[in-house]
């Protein structure tokens, strides 16, 4: 016969208590009430020991914040007195400033015993202030300003959107692990765009992958600032990306050849010969590059329509402006490419180059 447990007098189980008093006698957490919750207002990033912690989510409301701002608190404030448990949160009321939520804890108090589920009542009360880079960022603060400039041309809208995009995605990889990592100023006029940035870092990374995907120049200069409260000088950079006159769609000449830019790449610049209706790619390394020269912009190209295809006879096309008609040999097209077509070509020195398809 089991000994009784000494507090409630059921059949003992481990060290002379019940199971229902074991549980009693050791909680699974230990969390203290009231909770104070520092989150800053513009971003919801959560005050933590020894700086700010930002959210990895974006709310469309401040509003649906507050449970991933609860998450980084109680990873700091519940202490788990056991492991494996599993914790669950429940709004009970919630008033301008002041949350109360219901602690769910699911675990066994011991090896041996089942688990059980133990509730905490808990008041989190909320205060509210700038971080650290949101401070940054109202001051206009900044380390380093990219600028974007083609050569001898404005920088077009796709240019401009693919490189926005570019921005903004390796800004947000690097907000999380990089205080410093926002964007301060965007100003974009008829020379380029300039982008003020708070970090350094965060710069030059975005240079490195803008130089890549556009084969593009780079020069950097520093400026001298000031010095901080060590006495170390600080400098303020500049980067500056300077894309080539031609972009994608663009014709060019590679050894004295017309030939029409299809892609650029880290991989190199991939072009469309259009005498010898082939591809090919090279870097700025090869001799070829030193050949290379910009010919005429895409808008130049002109839309035919094919007019007349008959088997063994050149192919004859229409000009959508002029009406002018212009044959190719039949080769030059598929076969599955039907009369009514719309196809494309540029005219150079009065000589007729079928563009490839798109």
């Amino acid at each position: 016969m089991k000994a009784p447990c000494y507090q409630c007098g059921e059949p003992a189980v481990l060290d002379g208590l019940c199971a229902e008093c074991y549980d009693k006698e050791h909680p699974l957490i230990e969390v203290k009430t009231p909770l104070t919750l520092h989150a800053c207002k513009k971003c919801g990033s959560v005050k933590i020991p020894g700086g700010w912690k930002k959210l990895t989510i974006a709310a469309a409301d401040s509003d649906d914040l507050w449970p991933h701002q609860l998450d980084i608190l109680l990873d700091i404030e519940v202490k788990p007195l056991v492991r494996g448990i599993e914790l669950t949160i429940e709004e009970e009321n919630r008033l301008d400033r002041v949350l109360h939520v219901i602690l769910k804890v699911l675990g066994q108090s011991h090896e041996d015993l089942p688990p059980h589920e133990e509730q905490y009542d808990v008041e989190v009360r909320f205060s509210y202030g700038t971080c650290d880079t949101c401070g940054m960022k109202s001051g206009g603060y900044y380390e380093a300003t990219l600028q974007i400039r083609a050569d001898g041309r404005r920088v077009t809208d796709e240019e401009e959107d693919d490189i926005v995009r570019i921005v903004t995605e390796m800004t947000i990889a690097q907000y999380g692990s990089n205080d410093k990592a926002f964007v301060t100023k965007i100003t974009s006029d008829k020379y380029g765009m300039n982008f003020q940035m708070g970090s350094d870092h965060l710069c030059r990374s975005i240079a490195d992958v803008l130089e890549s995907r556009y084969l593009a120049q780079r020069k950097q200069n520093y400026k001298l600032i000031g010095q901080d409260k060590g006495g170390k000088e600080k400098y303020r950079t500049t980067i500056l990306i300077r894309l080539h006159r031609f972009g994608i769609g663009d014709f060019v000449k590679v050894l004295d050849k017309p030939c029409q830019v299809m892609a650029m790449g880290k991989n190199g610049l991939t072009y469309f010969d259009l005498a010898k209706r082939q591809r090919f790619t090279m870097n700025p390394r090869s001799s070829k590059w030193r050949t290379l020269e910009y010919l005429t912009s895409k808008d130049d190209r002109r839309e035919f329509m094919i007019t007349t295809r008959v088997y063994g006879q050149p192919i004859q096309l229409m000009d959508s402006e002029t009406f002018e008609i212009t044959e190719i040999d039949e080769s030059l097209l598929d076969d599955a490419i039907e009369a009514g077509t719309t196809v494309y070509g540029l005219i150079i020195d009065e000589e007729f180059f079928l563009l490839p398809p798109e």
